[in-house]
């Protein structure tokens, strides 16, 4: 049986000059790969793009900035209103560098996982040449994460790309149980809520895809700056990340 996926996707681009570019040039492609779409789009997002995703009658949501973890919540609570076997949770700007650049790559991952009848939860990591892509001072609090997270799941694990893949079961749950609001605490919430409350089982994927994309699609003066608030950021969130983990565990033993 040939597996239907929905892409949940989220976006936050005030200025808009050079990521709209690779957006137009991709978006044949993804609605190509993907049956049904549903994007979540901060408040600052120019209005270019809630225009564009109009025009091509793409399914979008306006959520307020800086609440990442609740938008992919509403989009994908939308998102179930289809009729799709999986989920596809990545973010857009993330999506466009992989098209950009390992296009093939990123096919052939969506086939492995449709024909995978053995998992039921898929993070979507980083090769090593990948990680090492990114910004040193992002290197360092998002191995703290995923090193605490892998500690919890038995397994070594990238979440810190905010890619997975889920089936409908996962996707049901985590429409239940997930309460994350700030940017990023999903990475660790979802795929604890995956394992916890659904038992699945997990099967990590490393892809080259993943690599660093801020400076390519956003340009080199929007990428990451060690000397301002990002490399804080960064920190608090792998801090927020590994309290997600207790919070979760607590929960589940709630409902037990």
């Amino acid at each position: 049986m040939t597996k239907n996926i929905c892409l949940i996707t989220t976006f936050h681009d005030p200025i808009g000059d050079k990521s709209i570019i690779f957006l137009k040039k991709q978006i044949k492609t993804i609605q190509r790969i993907f049956d049904e779409i549903v994007i979540g789009l901060t408040d600052q997002t120019n209005d270019i793009f809630f225009q564009f995703f109009k025009e091509n009658q793409i399914k979008f949501i306006k959520a307020k900035s800086g609440f990442g973890s609740k938008t992919k919540r509403i989009i994908l609570k939308e998102s179930l209103k289809s009729s799709s076997d999986l989920f596809f949770s990545i973010d857009l700007d993330r999506l466009l560098f992989w098209l950009e650049h390992f296009p093939q790559e990123l096919e052939d991952v969506l086939t492995k996982i449709k024909e995978d009848e053995q998992n039921q939860f898929w993070p979507l990591g980083r090769t090593r040449k990948a990680f090492l892509t990114h910004p040193k001072h992002q290197q360092k609090p998002e191995t703290r994460t995923n090193e605490v997270l892998s500690k919890e799941i038995g397994k070594t694990l990238d979440v810190t790309t905010g890619c997975c893949v889920f089936t409908r079961k996962i996707a049901q749950l985590i429409n239940q149980y997930a309460q994350g609001e700030n940017s990023g605490v999903s990475d660790i919430e979802w795929p604890m809520i995956a394992r916890l409350f659904g038992g699945a089982r997990i099967k990590p994927i490393r892809v080259n895809g993943l690599a660093y994309e801020t400076e390519y699609i956003f340009g080199e003066n929007r990428s990451s700056n060690p000397k301002g608030a990002y490399g804080y950021s960064r920190g608090k969130l792998a801090d927020d990340s590994i309290v997600m983990i207790e919070k979760v565990k607590k929960y589940w033993l709630s409902k037990k």
